[in-house]
């Protein structure tokens, strides 16, 4: 089957709305007359959601302060001129009309008075060097303010710079504000992501990129009478001039780690296989009688989902051909020696397809299909297996949405998906945050779950397969792909799963090192006696062009 694209359709909510509560103020107060790309996109979000009410005030332009050594701030300059795909993200735009003319009461008196007249729940104050605190007592929830370093498409995000200079490889992040009631930083929507260790200007871009979601998130919890999820943040000091020149050699020092076993070689997934009378055990994995596949040459092979069949085991699995960069799905069908036979096309499109993941309902199978740039989930059915897919549904319509995983229980369907909820390409990193969705079937209409993102780590929130029952307690495999994308299995026991609350803890991590030579692995399937796995190892190039067709 050929997927293609389909019309443009409205968002698929991804948070749980209370109908009939009263609209949150929200007094923004101008003192810039330009933004980056991040905060321009953060304020029109603002501007155009219906559970807030904003009063705009412009205030007179406060200069930014410098900060660092003339060593850091050239060191970041040119960071910043490597960002290709992300440098849209810092661009720096003039105000749009709805703030550019905004009223500009003549005096403080006056810019005061005006605040107080509409009485905010929220006071957000940008672009003042320090902040005003002459209004945070004027606000009944939360005070914020966001400085003119920010204003500049020069800023970074200065929490990180602990990390990226230790060459962590995850640290804590959020939307960034100054707390004028306390007088402290403050990461609203705190998430732990990782950190890119050659550019620390690619670490701010890849975080702003979601400031406008987070910024949203934390005055949705407002309007509903909760709490905002926020989190102390110290600012770190720019590095002098040593520290500087000591960061660039380190740089050359994991830039050469990084790209030197990589000469002549590329990364390549495979699949591995085994029949057993017992499952892998989630709480102390072993992989080490998997028997690896072989791809055909400029393949590789990842994703694996098995199922039984009529009697009959197939898999799965996404097919990359690395001569037209595009994945496919194709399907195996398995003998009693866990080794495959001759593979088919079951699926291609104009678009990367992955992450095949079957499930039965009203007694035909149904597949659901990764294919993040049509913007949607779907789902198939097919009478001829295990080809001729036909699209039923669109279970979540209109965001960049990775790795759909079915689940039913108790009455109801699960539909988890990591969601890149983000106006910008956030170049393929949808593995924050973790979303969850439940509907009476398969097909929806589908519900935000109210905890959504029900998992903000990149250390556990991708799906790694689907979700199994192992001895009683019910287990969710995911990545952690804080060292790198797919890099091991993270299996957690989920403790909670209703609408209104989710909760799950980690047992154990299959990490790959089960064979020599494994760089990776990022799913576990099983189906009967029959369990899959995929792993990520170097390959010399010659294996990734072209051979016999498949």
């Amino acid at each position: 089957m050929v997927l293609t694209a389909g019309p443009a359709a409205p968002l698929s909510p991804l948070h749980a709305m209370q109908p009939g509560l009263p609209r949150l103020r929200v007094s923004l107060v101008l003192a810039c007359a330009r933004l980056p790309a991040w905060l321009d996109e953060a304020l029109a979000e603002l501007l155009r959601a219906d559970f807030i009410e904003v009063q705009v005030l412009r205030d007179a332009d406060a200069p930014a302060r410098r900060h660092g050594s003339l060593a850091w701030r050239a060191y970041h300059a040119l960071d910043r001129r490597l960002l290709g795909e992300l440098r849209p993200i810092m661009a720096s735009r003039a105000l749009a009309p709805p703030l550019a003319n905004a009223p500009a009461p003549a005096t403080t008196d006056a810019l005061r008075a005006a605040v107080a007249g509409f009485t905010p729940d929220v006071v957000l104050s940008i672009g003042h060097s320090p902040a005003r605190l002459d209004l945070w007592p004027l606000a009944r929830r939360a005070a914020w303010s966001i400085p003119a370093e920010a204003c500049k498409p020069s800023w970074g995000l200065m929490h990180l710079l602990p990390a990226f200079l230790r060459g962590d490889t995850e640290a804590p992040s959020g939307f960034p504000v100054h707390d004028d009631r306390t007088g402290q930083g403050l990461l609203l929507d705190p998430a732990v992501v990782s950190i890119a260790q050659l550019s620390f200007a690619r670490n701010t871009a890849y975080q702003l990129q979601k400031a406008p979601a987070k910024l949203l998130r934390a005055l949705r919890r407002l309007q509903q009478g909760q709490p905002p999820s926020e989190a102390p943040v110290d600012l770190a000091r720019a590095p002098g001039t040593l520290a500087t020149l000591g960061l660039c050699a380190r740089l050359v020092g994991r830039s050469l780690w990084r790209h030197v076993p990589r000469l002549g070689r590329r990364e390549r997934w495979t699949l591995a296989a085994r029949r057993a009378n017992t499952r892998l055990d989630p709480a102390a994995p072993r992989a080490g009688d998997f028997v690896r596949w072989t791809p055909p040459r400029g393949w590789f092979w990842a994703d694996p989902f098995p199922v039984h069949h009529d009697g009959v085991d197939h898999v799965f699995f996404e097919a990359y051909d690395y001569e037209r960069a595009i994945g496919e799905i194709h399907a195996v069908t398995v003998d009693a020696s866990g080794q495959p036979g001759p593979h088919r096309v079951v699926m291609n499109g104009p678009h990367h397809l992955s992450y095949p993941f079957l499930f039965t309902h009203a007694g035909e199978p149904h597949l659901l299909v990764e294919c993040a740039q049509s913007r949607r989930i779907q789902a198939f059915r097919t009478e001829r297996f295990p080809e001729g897919w036909k699209p039923v549904a669109t279970l979540l319509e209109g965001w960049r949405a990775v790795d759909g995983t079915l689940w039913p229980q108790d009455g109801r369907w699960w539909l988890f998906a990591c969601v890149a909820e983000s106006p910008f390409d956030d170049g393929g990193r949808e593995f924050n945050e973790l979303f969850l969705f439940h509907a009476d079937t398969p097909f929806g209409p589908w519900t935000p779950h109210r905890q959504n993102p029900v998992v903000s780590d990149v250390r556990s929130a991708r799906p790694a397969g689907p979700l199994f029952v192992h001895e009683g307690r019910l287990v969710r495999p995911s990545q952690d792909c804080a060292a790198e994308y797919g890099h091991r299995i993270v299996f957690n026991e989920v403790r909670r799963l209703d609408p209104e609350v989710y909760e799950e803890v980690p047992m154990a991590t299959l990490q790959p090192d089960w064979a020599p030579g494994l760089r990776g692995c990022h799913t576990y399937a099983s189906a009967g006696r029959l369990e899959l796995l995929d792993v990520k190892f170097l390959a010399p190039a010659r294996d990734t062009r072209r051979g016999a067709a498949p």
